[in-house]
């Protein structure tokens, strides 16, 4: 499965489960997409590292579950709770929170609104 088709059924499922709009799903798994690149190389770890599986598992393959058990009344308060838990930003060179939606005012799709210290 290619990261666009993630991407989008991911956006369906959270869009479903928290009532959010598209793009405020979008912004979600844009930066798990941005988690993988530049900046961010040791958020996951190392490929096939016991780190990398557990990512892997809560940021890709559960999402949507990893945020329903996180707390927060907002979705963007339950994925800065994971950033917390998954301990992201301590190995981040740029920031893995997320603004409140109310504060995101991005002119292109591929900037989330994030912040390397907690809103």
């Amino acid at each position: 499965m290619g990261a666009s088709d993630w991407a989008g059924r991911m956006c369906l499922r959270l869009e479903e489960e928290f009532d959010i709009s598209e793009d405020r799903a979008l912004r979600i798994t844009t930066l798990v997409r941005l988690l993988r690149g530049e900046g961010y190389e040791d958020v996951f770890g190392e490929y096939g590292s016991e780190r990398h599986q557990k990512l892997q598992k809560q940021l890709i393959d559960e999402l949507d579950k990893s945020l329903l058990e996180q707390s927060g009344n907002t979705i963007e308060e339950r994925w800065n709770n994971l950033m917390d838990e998954l301990d992201c930003q301590s190995r981040a060179d740029n920031g893995v929170y997320l603004i409140p939606w109310s504060e995101h005012e991005a002119d292109d799709w591929q900037n989330p609104g994030v912040t390397s210290s907690r809103p």
